[in-house]
Order: structure tokens, then C-alpha cells, then sequence
């Protein structure tokens, strides 16, 4: 009996495989930074390794000669220049107000698509290849404007973030987001906001509304039908026909909210087994038994950017603390740099963070790091700069798995308490420990659940059958503006009619008195 049931799953397996096996698959992935990347990196690999034949265009190919099924596209020399031009300086500049950095990122989007629509390789690819593909899969970065290369194929699409959903998202797949209940990730909100925070937020809701209606999107529309042609739909339109909305969130830092089918969690895709550490950063660690100091600010923001007043801040400090200090350094030299720091252009941070030694981790607070600092256990002091990293440090201080510090006012004193807090309370580590188990517990390993709703797509070539309907609902109509106006005409009209009644009764009444006195 057993046998027999080996036997048919033997059997049937192989048919549920052949009926996704053979997909054509492209990915389009502009945003050139490592920290979006990695995210994106095990998907469009894990899909190869099933049989897939996967296309990608990336600024950060694996280059993986094992990897036979797939073909990548290297974009990284011009997209990083463009990265390199605009700088984030002006994103890491705390008093630009968020609405500022929104047209600033638009206006980076617009030259990465420019970039990638332009690129002779990829237009053999959406133009000449005669390849007919299954599925998209598209970084979702703020603007849609490479959604429309689903469009120009004719084939359904998935959106992939390397974080949480930008408000214009949720509003083109008609997810639920009242501006009084969530925070957009680049507002600094979460959990229950108070007047101030609400009133703010839905300001910069109604200016987003605007800002995407008027000036954005139709931009975004303009390139797209540059590349592919008029016969595309509006760029809106497009957006709103996403299959699938892949989000890197998780239930901690992002407070948990109603979601319409189509949008789908993962989280720490970019973790790895650890591996063994190069030689000579192994005996640095090993040896530094009274503990060290982990220090980064990630891929972006980047250590060699940050202003010198804030720079002296932290070599003063870290050269009266009793520990080693690790400082991801992108140039060659620290001028007055202390004793106990190394310093390193590039390190394998998962694996250092894996090392019982590493006592802290000093971060900028960017969704990957912290998904690596509490793979690995390790408590953080986080100095968020831009985007999402302000929330993320905040509810991590809420959780006690870290200490926060604003670093445009930091002292030496509190830079050196904040470390000493974390490296010496016990709650900070079992906290992190708590924070893993929880991110880790799903029925399925996130890769497996992603690779599994994109098969899903293939599948039923798309998702029409879970699509909201409130994806076709217009912002007027989301706002209850025109049932807002009948209102408002209807009391205003029985308020006139009040005060004519009231004003005919009185000259009537007074009326009558003044022809019985004459």
C-alpha cells in the first residue's frame, strides 16, 4: 500500500512540474543599488534552477556560469553612473521635506528608464527577439514606467519591491490606505498616529494624489510610449493590471493591515548560509575577546558620505571604547583613525554578524541590514538617513532589540552610552532572538512562497480572478468627494429652505401686527 502511494506521487509529480517547467520568464530591474538587488537575486536564480528560461536586466548580475537557464543583461555601468550623478547626499539631508524627495526619485526613475529602454540588448529583447514570454517580473521602485514592457508583450506581470509598498501602489492595485491608519513608508509614522501626524499624513496624501495624476504619470506614460509605441494602454492603466504585488515586509516593522489578494509578504529572501570568514578579518574577530563593535551604513548612504562633524563624532568615541570596532570604510584611508578600529571598503556582513564576538551592530537601519541583524541575533544601535529607516528604528527601539540616535545632533557621550546600553543589557539580545523566531515562523521558507505565487501567475496567466475591485476605483470616488458634495448641496439646499420658511413665518407674524397698528 505504501508503495502504491509512493508511486503515484512519483507519478503525478512530474506532471504538475512539466505543466510550469518550460515558462519564458523576464526580469527588469533598474534601481542600482546592492541593497535592492539581493532581494531580487535568489528569485530570478531559484527560477533558472527549476527549469525556467529566465531573461534578466540588471544592474547587479550574478554572473553564475552554472546557471544555464539564464541570461542577464549587465546595465551596471550606466545605471550606477546615474546614481553616482544624482548622489544621496540630498536624500540623506533630513531637513528636505519628503515631498521634495519623492520628485527627486521620479526624476532618478526617469533617466534608470530611459537607460534600460534604450539599451540596444534589451531592445532585441521586447522588439526583435521573437521569443514569446509567459511573465514579467518588475522591480517596483515609486514609478511604473518599465510595467509597460508587460504591456508591449502582451503578458501578465509581477512587481517585486526590495521593501514595503509605495503609496502610489496601493492605490493602483486598490489596496485599503486611509491615510488616518497607515503611514507611507517614507513618512517617519507608525502604529496609532496622533492629530499632528495625522494631519500631515493626509496632506501628503492628497499631494501624492496630485503629484502622480498631473505630473508624474502622464511623464512616466511619455517615456514608455518613446520605447514601445502608442498602442500601449495609459501607464495608470497598466499599473492597475499588476498580477502580483511582492512587498519585503514582515510583522514587525510594518504594523499589520489589510491586504487585497494580490499583494503577497516575504521576508529575509536575501539571507544565505553562513560562510567561513576571509582569513585575516577571522583573526581579527577571534581575538577580540572582550567583544566588537560592527559599524556600516549599508550600500547606499555609505560611511564615506556622511558629514565630518558627525565623522569626528564617531572616530572620538570608538577610540575610548574597550572593544574592537569593525567599520565598513568605502576609501583606502580614516584620517585619525584609532587603534582598536579596522576598516574595510567591502565585508561580508552576514558572516561577520554570525561571529559571537560581533556585540553590536551600528546601523543605518535599511530594511536588509536589520533582516541580517536579526537572522544573525545581533542587537543594533540604529542612525537612520533616508527612507524607510527612521520607522524601522523606531519600532525596533519599541521591540527592545535596539537604541535609536539621531545622528544630525549626536554627541560623543551619547554615541558611547548607546553602545554600552546595548552591549551590556541582556534584553536587547534576547529581544532580537524573539524578534527571528517570530520573522522565520510561516508555513513555507519565503523563497519557496515567492517562487510559488509567481508559478501561480504562469499558471493561470495572470490574476484577473483576484483582482479588487476597488483597483478601478477613482481617487474622487475613494475620497467619497462626490458623495461629500451631494451632502453638502442637500444640507445647504434644506438650511436655504429653512431660512426662507423662517423669514416668510416672521414677515407674516410682524407683517400682520404692523397692518393691525396702522
Amino acid at each position: 500500500m505504501c508503495c502504491d502511494r509512493n508511486m503515484k506521487i512519483f507519478l503525478i509529480f512530474p506532471a504538475l512540474w512539466t505543466f510550469v517547467q518550460s515558462a519564458h520568464i523576464l526580469g527588469v530591474f533598474q534601481m542600482p543599488s546592492f541593497s535592492h538587488q539581493c532581494v531580487f537575486q535568489p528569485i530570478w536564480k531559484e527560477l533558472s534552477l527549476l527549469g525556467h528560461q529566465v531573461t534578466v536586466i540588471t544592474p547587479n548580475p550574478l554572473k553564475d556560469p552554472t546557471l544555464v537557464n539564464l541570461t542577464e543583461i549587465d546595465v551596471s555601468k550606466a545605471n550606477y553612473q546615474i546614481m553616482q550623478k544624482h548622489g544621496f547626499q540630498f536624500f540623506m539631508a533630513k531637513e528636505q521635506p519628503v515631498h521634495l524627495k519623492i520628485q527627486k526619485i521620479f526624476e532618478l526613475n526617469y533617466e534608470l528608464a530611459n537607460t534600460v529602454l534604450s539599451d540596444k540588448r534589451f531592445i532585441e529583447v521586447y522588439n526583435n527577439s521573437g521569443v514569446k514570454f509567459d511573465l514579467i517580473i518588475a522591480q517596483t521602485y515609486i514609478s511604473p514606467i518599465l510595467y509597460a514592457v508587460a504591456a508591449k508583450l502582451q503578458v501578465p506581470f509581477v512587481g517585486v519591491a526590495s521593501m514595503g509598498g509605495w503609496i502610489g501602489s496601493h492605490y493602483a492595485l486598490g489596496n485599503p490606505n486611509p491615510p488616518s491608519l497607515y503611514s507611507e513608508m517614507f513618512l517617519p509614522y507608525h502604529g496609532r498616529m496622533n492629530f499632528s501626524e495625522r494631519f500631515r499624513s493626509t496632506l501628503y496624501y492628497l499631494w501624492s494624489r496630485y503629484y502622480l495624476n498631473f505630473e508624474a504619470l502622464p511623464k512616466c506614460d511619455q517615456i514608455a510610449r518613446k520605447y514601445l509605441g502608442n498602442d500601449i494602454p495609459y501607464i495608470q492603466d497598466i499599473e492597475k493590471n499588476m498580477s502580483l504585488l511582492l512587498l519585503t515586509t514582515n510583522p514587525i516593522l510594518y504594523e499589520p493591515r489589510p491586504n487585497v489578494p494580490t499583494v503577497i509578504s516575504m521576508e529575509q529572501m536575501h539571507i544565505k548560509p553562513v560562510k567561513p570568514l576571509p582569513k585575516d578579518l577571522k583573526q581579527f574577530l577571534d581575538n577580540a575577546k572582550e567583544g566588537v563593535v560592527y559599524f556600516s551604513l549599508g550600500s547606499n548612504v555609505k560611511s564615506i558620505n556622511i558629514p565630518e562633524k558627525l565623522r569626528k563624532v564617531l572616530i572620538e568615541a570608538f577610540a575610548e571604547l574597550p572593544y574592537k570596532v569593525l567599520w565598513k570604510f568605502e576609501a583606502d584611508d580614516l584620517p585619525g583613525k584609532p587603534e582598536n578600529v579596522l576598516i574595510g571598503k567591502w565585508i561580508p556582513q552576514q558572516d561577520v554578524l554570525a561571529h559571537p564576538n560581533v556585540k553590536v551592530f551600528v546601523t543605518q537601519c535599511g530594511l536588509q541590514s536589520v533582516e541580517e541583524a536579526v537572522a544573525r541575533g545581533v542587537p543594533m544601535v540604529g542612525m537612520p538617513f533616508i527612507a524607510d529607516q527612521t520607522r524601522n528604528i523606531q519600532r525596533l527601539s519599541e521591540e527592545g532589540a535596539a537604541v535609536g540616535l539621531e545622528h544630525t545632533t549626536l554627541t560623543k557621550e551619547e554615541f558611547k552610552n548607546a553602545i554600552f546600553e546595548v552591549v551590556n543589557n541582556p534584553k536587547y539580545k534576547q529581544n532580537v532572538k524573539r524578534l527571528g523566531e517570530i520573522w522565520v515562523d510561516h508555513p513555507l521558507p519565503s523563497l519557496n512562497r515567492t517562487i510559488w505565487w509567481i508559478e501561480y501567475v504562469i499558471r493561470h496567466k495572470g490574476t484577473k480572478h483576484l483582482r479588487s475591485p476597488t483597483a478601478d476605483v477613482s481617487w474622487f470616488e475613494y475620497l467619497l468627494i462626490d458623495v461629500i458634495l451631494v451632502l453638502l448641496t442637500i444640507v445647504s439646499l434644506a438650511l436655504f429652505i429653512l431660512y426662507v420658511a423662517i423669514k416668510f413665518i416672521l414677515r407674516m407674524i410682524f407683517g400682520g401686527r404692523k397692518l393691525k397698528q396702522n
